[in-house]
C-alpha cells in the first residue's frame, strides 16, 4: 500500500463512556426529536458510526454524533460504533471546530449564541468573508438565511453578542459582492494579470488591484500591524519605500523608452 493509500480513519467499537462531547457543537435539538432518537436507538441500536478524534489521554473527543452518544448513554448502551480520524491534520483545534459544524448542521437545529461565539473567533482568525466555504456552505442565499436566523435568535439572548454577529455578517455580505465586482473587472481589465496587477476604472475613478504573494503578503500585514499599533497613517510609513522606487522607475522608463511613457501616479486612487 503506497503512502497515498493510508486510511485517514479507523471503524472501532468503543466503549460509550470512553467519549466525550466538544464545547463548541453548535447542533440542538428539541425533546420531541431526541425522544425519537432513543425510540430509534431502543428499535435497531446504533448503526451510525460517531465521529471521534482521538484524545492524549486515551478518550475520544466527539465532532458529530453528540446526540446519539447522549441517547446511547440514557439508554444505557455500553458501546458504539465510532470513525476516528487519524490524520494528522486532525490535530488543529480550528480545523475540528469547522468539521463539527459542516457534521452537525445537517441535523437538528443550531444553538445561536455557540454559533455566534464560535463564527466570530473564527472571523477574528480567518476573516468574515472565508467563513462560508470554511463552514462547508456552497450556497450563498443559504449561508445568508443562516446568519440572519441566528442574528434574529441572538435578539433574546445576548445583545452584545448580536452586535458582534451582525458586524462580521455584514463584512461578509460586502466582501461577497466586492468579489462579484472583482470577478466582472478581471474579465475585462485582467490581461497584466501575469505581471501580478491590474489597473481598471470603477467609481469614475482609477484604481489599481495587486495580487501579493505569500512573502508580499506578511510583510505587508507586519506593516498593517505597526500602523495600528503606533496610530501611524500607512501612506507615510510607505512613502520613503514607494518614492525611492518610484525614481528608479521613472529613471529606468525615460532610459528605456523616453518621457512619453511616464505617468503621472496620482491619477491612481
Amino acid at each position: 500500500m503506497s503512502k497515498s493509500d493510508t486510511p485517514k480513519y479507523e471503524l472501532l467499537t468503543v466503549k460509550t463512556e470512553l467519549l466525550e462531547p466538544n464545547d463548541w457543537n453548535v447542533n440542538t435539538q428539541d425533546d420531541a426529536t431526541f425522544n425519537r432518537l432513543r425510540e430509534e436507538l431502543r428499535t435497531v441500536g446504533v448503526i451510525a458510526p460517531i465521529q471521534v478524534t482521538r484524545k492524549p489521554d486515551g478518550k475520544y473527543r466527539i465532532l458529530g454524533g453528540e446526540h446519539r452518544w447522549k441517547a446511547a448513554m440514557m439508554e444505557g448502551i455500553d458501546e458504539v460504533p465510532v470513525i476516528v480520524l487519524i490524520d494528522k491534520k486532525f490535530e488543529d483545534d480550528d480545523l475540528c471546530k469547522l468539521v463539527s459544524v459542516r457534521v452537525n448542521m445537517l441535523h437538528g437545529k443550531v444553538d445561536v449564541e455557540k454559533f455566534a461565539k464560535l463564527h466570530t473567533e473564527m472571523a477574528n482568525k480567518y476573516g468574515a468573508d472565508a467563513l462560508q466555504g470554511l463552514f462547508g456552505f456552497t450556497d450563498a442565499k443559504g449561508y445568508q438565511k443562516l446568519l440572519a436566523g441566528v442574528s434574529k435568535g441572538l435578539g433574546g439572548v445576548s445583545k452584545e453578542l448580536k452586535k458582534q454577529f451582525d458586524e462580521n455578517a455584514k463584512e461578509a455580505k460586502t466582501v461577497e459582492e466586492l468579489t462579484s465586482i472583482l470577478n466582472e473587472l478581471f474579465a475585462k481589465y485582467g490581461n497584466t494579470m501575469d505581471q501580478s496587477f491590474m489597473v481598471f476604472t470603477h467609481g469614475k475613478k482609477e484604481h489599481i488591484y495587486i495580487a501579493m504573494d505569500m512573502k508580499m503578503r506578511a510583510a505587508m500585514q507586519k506593516v498593517v500591524e505597526y500602523c495600528k499599533l503606533t496610530k501611524e497613517d500607512i501612506n507615510t510609513v510607505l512613502a520613503p519605500v514607494t518614492d525611492r522606487y518610484m525614481k528608479e522607475c521613472e529613471a529606468k522608463m525615460s532610459e528605456a523608452f523616453g518621457d512619453s511613457k511616464s505617468k503621472d501616479p496620482n491619477k491612481i486612487n
